[in-house]
């Protein structure tokens, strides 16, 4: 299991929602790519919905581009 710091690159603003770069959550994850993986996408969503309150599929920005993924 690795742990990752999945952190937002640039910023975007929609439907009320900001995300701003340096934002960041971290997450523990069995598979090394885990943007490309549905079920592991939900999870960093919610956690960044709870720790945000920002809906990163919502503004379409659950994308490596704006999204940096770092194994720690």
């Amino acid at each position: 299991m690795a742990l990752f710091r999945i952190t937002v690159k640039m910023s975007k603003h929609c439907d009320g929602m900001v995300i701003e770069p340096g934002m960041s959550i971290q997450y523990a994850s069995m598979f090394s790519n885990i943007l490309s993986n549905n079920q592991e996408r939900e999870k960093i969503n919610s956690l960044f919905f709870n720790h945000f309150g920002v809906d990163l599929k919502k503004m379409n920005a659950l994308t490596p581009a704006y999204l940096i993924v770092e194994k720690i």
